[in-house]
């Protein structure tokens, strides 16, 4: 990898260089492969930036205000094996973040990640730009490979917080949470001291007294949360406060009307029904249809206000009904509701959520058109418009064929329209990329033989196309391998016994974390079950299944419960929750923030893989965890 070129360093002075003379001139600062035209940028300024790589680069930068961030994408232009961008930093940003993508893997510069603190006009650290970066690098770094301590982080925010008092208003969920899962005796005392301040001050806002009654669940105090709720409901009756009190009771209501009512009550507190008036309008419309009451579905589906969740809840009763084949006029109505909303949306996005970039929430609504083309091809299928549901099918695949559900009913329209051409042509493809199941292979075998009667070389074609797929796969999973500390553990299994990581070095180990309410978690669980199987005689290979996220006193007998009724053999071990914390021991070592994660740690001890989700592919998660296994035994 070349270096930044000398003459992009003067190019980037020259720009800097005709100011007026009152003002300081900018020093580039160069920091890994990042290099900025000022290494001090203040708010609102342009801000030059250089990535050096030959490697096709995508980006995006997070501009840090207190404790929120919100992305902006970034257009590099490549010359030279460089990349250029100019970027204009927001006003109230006070830290910037940069999520450099390089042929699909995030450079996180030697997991410090990319971060730049901005300036004032007294060349002087924006107050809180340093507790801003440590926030976002504990909170959302690990999503990117990006390693922050828990304590420093938390240290960072202490000590800033204490020499800027001003700053704990803007800060005080984030803070206050922060310091009792760092210290619960300190932390406590913290607390505590921070109510104190509320008995000399006016004018408090409503977000603050939230904060307070957030932490003082936390620590399990009820009846201070109860006291200060009561406060904020009489302070704040249409609040923040007062809106969450009527959802709780619109869901513990079991008569209908009754979650009509509170629904009314709310949205006339709230012209802007936002995210919980939504979420009781969709509740509601979907109560009304299973009543066949249709009169008030229409109504309240009507008065669901941001189109992605009305889409998305006309999909979700569509879908049931495509799978069953009932009632399919209805749904092919709903389903082609859910496409042109979100085809709406793709026209005009100026209702674009803050949390989304522009390509980031063009993506979003791209991948949501295409899960509604799924549904609503299928309904078109099952109501005999074949023609149709292939048009639709094609579209609802993704550029990379990822989904095997999908790629499997595109092949079965195609077969029921006797198309023998393209489904040896997709067929292939599919199974190439190693998004193909049996169902897909025996498709395009049988396309093949219909158009070569006499072959016998077909079931040698498809072996071709496996093997050309496993090495795709090998070399994919190859460039996402790690070579990083698996922290210890002491945990029991289901029968009492402990299982320690220490005892198992020498072998490789594969921890999948799950809970008993994860649905991708459950769907997984057939395919694991066959790991299981294939590697039960293998002692060099464990499979632990550690489940995390529950809670309950009965915790134990749930977890037993399931494994026994659903007959499958797994080693589960139990997660502890952290004693006055919602956090649990194991999860939080390994930074696992959503389920099902499986970690596979190589015989050396050190974790090497780490992968979040469920394809949907039974046959493809073995393949991928039997190639990791492979990888770490060659």
């Amino acid at each position: 990898m070349k270096k930044i070129t000398l003459y992009s360093l003067l190019m980037l002075l020259a720009l800097f260089s005709c100011k007026k003379e009152s003002e300081k001139i900018a020093q580039p600062l160069t920091m890994g492969q990042l290099t900025f035209s000022n290494g001090q940028p203040m708010p609102g300024d342009d801000l030059d930036i250089i990535y050096d790589s030959d490697k096709e680069v995508e980006a995006f930068y997070i501009y840090l205000v207190n404790d929120k961030n919100y992305p902006v994408d970034i257009d590099f232009s490549e010359s030279n094996g460089e990349h250029h961008a100019s970027i204009k930093i927001p006003d109230s940003a006070v830290a910037l973040a940069f999520l450099i993508k390089a042929d699909d893997q995030f450079d996180h510069n030697d997991k410090k990640g990319y971060f730049l603190p901005l300036y004032n006009e007294n060349s002087e650290k924006m107050k809180g730009s340093n507790s801003a970066i440590a926030f976002y690098a504990v909170r959302q770094g690990s999503d990117y490979g990006i390693k922050m301590d828990k304590k420093a982080a938390f240290e960072t925010i202490h000590a800033e917080m204490s020499a800027h008092p001003e700053l704990q208003s803007d800060w005080s969920n984030s803070y206050l949470q922060m310091a009792y899962r760092n210290d619960k005796v300190k932390g406590k005392k913290l607390i505590d001291a921070y109510a104190e301040t509320f008995n000399s001050r006016s004018d408090i806002p409503e977000k603050e007294y939230s904060a307070l009654m957030e932490a003082y669940s936390l620590t399990g105090d009820r009846s201070k949360y109860d006291s200060i709720n009561k406060v904020v409901l009489d302070k704040f009756p249409k609040g923040n406060t007062a809106n969450y009190k009527l959802v709780d009771q619109f869901q513990q209501a079991n008569d209908l009307d009754k979650k009509a009512e509170i629904f009314k009550t709310f949205a006339d507190a709230n012209p802007q029904l936002g995210s919980l008036g939504n979420y009781m309008a969709g509740a509601l419309s979907g109560a009304y249809y299973q009543q066949e009451d249709m009169a008030n579905f229409e109504k309240y589906s009507s008065l669901i206000d941001d189109k992605s969740r009305r889409a998305s809840t006309m999909n979700n009763l569509a879908w049931p009904l495509a799978e069953s084949g009932e009632n399919l006029d209805q749904a092919e109505k709903m389903s082609k509701t859910s496409l042109d909303l979100i085809a709406s949306l793709q026209k005009n996005q100026e209702d674009k959520p803050d949390y989304f970039s522009k390509k980031q929430y063009q993506r979003y609504l791209e991948s949501q058109y295409r899960m509604y083309a799924d549904t609503y091809a299928l309904i078109l299928f099952k109501q005999g418009n074949t023609k149709d549901a292939i048009t639709y099918q094609e579209k609802a695949i993704d550029a990379k064929a990822s989904d095997v559900a999908v790629n499997q009913r595109y092949i079965d329209y195609l077969v029921a329209d006797n198309q023998y051409e393209k489904i040896k042509e997709k067929a292939e493809h599919f199974i190439k990329l190693g998004h193909a199941n049996n169902d897909i292979k025996e498709a395009y075998k049988m396309a093949y033989l219909k158009e070569n009667p006499s072959a016998t070389d077909v079931d040698a074609k498809i072996a071709a196309f496996d093997e050309e797929a496993y090495r795709t796969q090998v070399a994919e999973i190859k460039k996402t391998m790690l070579d990083e500390e698996a922290p210890s553990f002491n945990l029991k299994d289901m029968e009492g016994k402990e299982v320690s990581l220490e005892a198992l070095k020498g072998k490789t180990v594969i921890l999948d974390f799950w809970a008993t309410w994860c649905g991708p978690c459950i769907a997984s669980f057939p395919g694991m079950q066959e790991v299981v199987t294939k590697y039960k005689d293998d002692d060099k290979v464990v499979l632990l299944f550690v489940d995390t996220f529950e809670r309950g006193a009965n915790r134990e007998k749930m977890v037993e419960d399931f494994i026994k009724e659903n007959t499958y053999t797994f080693h589960v071990v139990y997660d502890p929750i952290i004693e006055g914390s919602n956090d649990f021991e194991v999860a939080s070592k390994y930074d696992i923030t959503g389920i099902p994660t499986k970690v596979i740690i190589g015989p050396d001890g050190r974790m090497k893989f780490k992968s979040v989700g469920y394809s949907g592919s039974n046959e493809r998660l073995i393949k991928e965890i039997d190639i990791m296994i492979d990888i770490l035994k060659s």
